[in-house]
């Protein structure tokens, strides 16, 4: 009868064991994937603004050629981070980033406006799905983290919905550089406009949050909010229905950027608060 007390609390504390160092390891697995998410979203950023910004090399302002090649700079740099993960091990969307924007980098210049934002675009697309394959292989999802329980919007939706903003700062630096809106930049720009609009509904207003984070988050999304509103009244008032285009670029890449700090600073936010609960 000894004997078996002894083995039956010897079985507990062997399960209590195993138990603690699988959650070591989980919460370890969970740490680096937040790290290589939040590479992965300053990656996107980069390429967004290198594609606005090539936007208006390409349509004749010369003078954004310096702030490109700072642009790229960064990205090596950010590449070189990534690079030392294992990130290119467990995804083969990695390899074909790396290639596609070689490639890219020495050509865009090349290229006319509509490649140009269409090749960038292309790029930004497979890091989002790489973001979100990172975030479900470090098991950084909503069963996981119950206190966040709308965290896939995230690592999904919410960047899907910075993207569309960078979309229109490419787009309308591009009819800012020119000083004229053609009827295809009218339709793109009136179609990711909706979907401005409709992100305050459909993603923003879903988001969740820590009760102790809860007047920071409001705060964010309040923020957003007012930066969304204007970035689109001045695509419908500027770009869309003036008769004649007279925003500067370099005033528009500004008002489109502040919408798309706005988000970031959502999602760095939300990200803190995994952080936490982690």
């Amino acid at each position: 009868m000894l004997w078996f007390i002894i083995l039956f609390f010897a079985a507990i504390a062997l399960l209590f064991t195993f138990s603690k160092l699988n959650a070591g390891k989980l919460k370890k697995r969970q740490l680096a994937g937040l790290d290589k998410i939040e590479h992965l979203k300053s990656l996107i950023s980069l390429i967004q603004q290198h594609r606005g910004l090539s936007s208006a090399l390409i349509n004749g302002d010369k003078s954004v050629e310096y702030k490109l090649l700072n642009q790229e700079r960064n990205i090596a740099s950010l590449i070189g981070k990534l690079n030392d993960t294992n990130i290119d091990g467990l995804n083969c969307r990695w390899a074909s980033f790396l290639d596609h924007w070689q490639r890219l980098k020495r050509v865009y210049i090349k290229s006319d406006a509509l490649n140009n934002f269409q090749q960038h675009t292309l790029l930004i697309s497979n890091l989002l799905y790489l973001l979100e394959d990172e975030a479900e292989s470090s098991q950084l999802s909503a069963s996981m983290i119950s206190e966040l329980p709308t965290l896939g919007f995230v690592w999904r939706e919410l960047v899907m919905a910075t993207e569309n903003v960078g979309q229109t700062r490419a787009i309308g630096t591009g009819v800012a550089t020119v000083g004229s809106c053609s009827q295809v930049d009218k339709i793109r720009l009136s179609f990711l406009e909706q979907h401005i609009t409709q992100t305050s509904e459909k993603v923003l207003s879903k988001l969740a949050c820590t009760s102790n984070e809860k007047n920071a988050h409001e705060q964010l999304l309040k923020n957003a909010y007012s930066k969304m509103k204007a970035l689109s009244n001045v695509i419908n008032n500027e770009l869309l229905n003036a008769k004649k285009v007279k925003i500067s670029q370099k005033d528009y890449f500004e008002i489109a950027s502040d919408t798309i700090a706005a988000l970031n600073a959502i999602f760095d936010h939300q990200v803190k608060q995994v952080r936490q609960l982690i």
